[in-house]
């Protein structure tokens, strides 16, 4: 499955300034004799400090460090989605402005994914970073100095009270939203890459060489006192492992750094690594077409996406 798309106040990025009042009064503003009046507010870009500070494609230290796998050139990246999502959102507010409403969305990328692409290849075979299970035990090492809670209220106002004109909804569904489709596309449900790779992991880990490393994983961590028969056990012990911005238990570190250190006693990391480039190589001859439809498709909707984000930064 692609991933999810991410919605942040936007706090930082190059301000693209889409003014409009709503254009069609309510029945209380019709009683009343008077329009209502909308707030400008600015919709904002990313620019290049946020993009900075988004996920690279590849890991840069730990177990990991270095590693991609083969399906990973079909896959979109995160700042692909990031561009498609934001270029299809001017396309809406243009086309909102032009019928006399306001339409300025919350934009992807100001507040980034935790990976960089749905094969998460720091976090394929559970934690892997030394540093970071020391510093954050299991969960993500992420910014999380997103909108305070005040400031999420009043945004999620501000849109209701946008979104109430009378024909709103209507100007939205019916002619927007079908322009953003037509001029830049869709990010399809259907996602072979992401798809093969599912069952990439699911196949490999039972290999033998696999489930060898996996054993001898176990037993390192027994022999650091922590009895746990699988990663995601271990894992498990400590909530969810991709929360953020919460102290870790000393006792999730110790966890956490003795997976690490066993996961390199066991070799298993490298050793899963080259069974699944081996299965995806394979995977790969067996769905040539499918992949490569795909990826020209994905193609199509970057290129037209990075078209109408030129001419925005060209008209500024």
């Amino acid at each position: 499955m692609r991933q999810t798309r991410l919605l942040v106040l936007a706090a930082t990025g190059a301000v693209l300034t889409l003014t409009a009042a709503c254009g069609a009064n309510s029945a209380a503003d019709k009683s009343a004799g008077s329009q209502q009046k909308m707030k400008t507010v600015a919709m904002q870009l990313p620019d290049a400090k946020v993009r900075a500070s988004w996920p690279k494609q590849d890991v840069a230290s730990g177990l990991a460090k270095g590693m991609r796998l083969p399906l990973e050139k079909y896959m979109l990246g995160y700042p692909d989605m990031v561009d498609i999502e934001n270029a299809k959102d001017v396309v809406k507010s243009a086309c909102m402005k032009r019928l006399g409403f306001s339409y300025t969305p919350e934009l992807m990328g100001t507040q980034p994914a935790a990976s960089y692409n749905e094969m998460n290849m720091e976090r394929r075979y559970g934690i892997t970073d030394p540093a970071k299970a020391a510093a954050h035990g299991f969960a993500v090492a992420q910014d999380t100095g997103g909108p305070s809670q005040a400031d999420q209220d009043a945004e999620l106002a501000r849109e209701d009270q946008e979104s109430s004109a009378e024909g709103w909804d209507k100007a939205m569904n019916d002619t927007c939203i079908p322009e953003a489709n037509q001029k830049v596309g869709v990010i399809l449900p259907e996602d072979p890459a992401g798809d093969l790779a599912g069952q990439s992991l699911k196949a490999t880990r039972s290999r033998p060489d696999v489930q060898r490393a996996l054993s001898t994983w176990s037993s390192c961590m027994a022999g650091h006192g922590h009895q746990v028969k699988s990663m995601d056990e271990a894992e498990g012990r400590f909530g969810q492992p991709g929360r953020t911005g919460v102290r870790p238990e000393k006792a999730e570190v110790s966890l956490a750094t003795a997976d690490v250190t066993c996961k390199g006693t066991a070799g298993l990391v490298p050793t899963w690594y080259q069974a699944e480039t081996a299965y995806q190589n394979k995977q790969i001859t067996s769905h040539k077409a499918q992949l490569e439809a795909a990826k020209a498709r994905d193609a199509l909707l970057l290129k037209k996406a990075r078209a109408v984000l030129a001419s925005v930064s060209a008209a500024r």
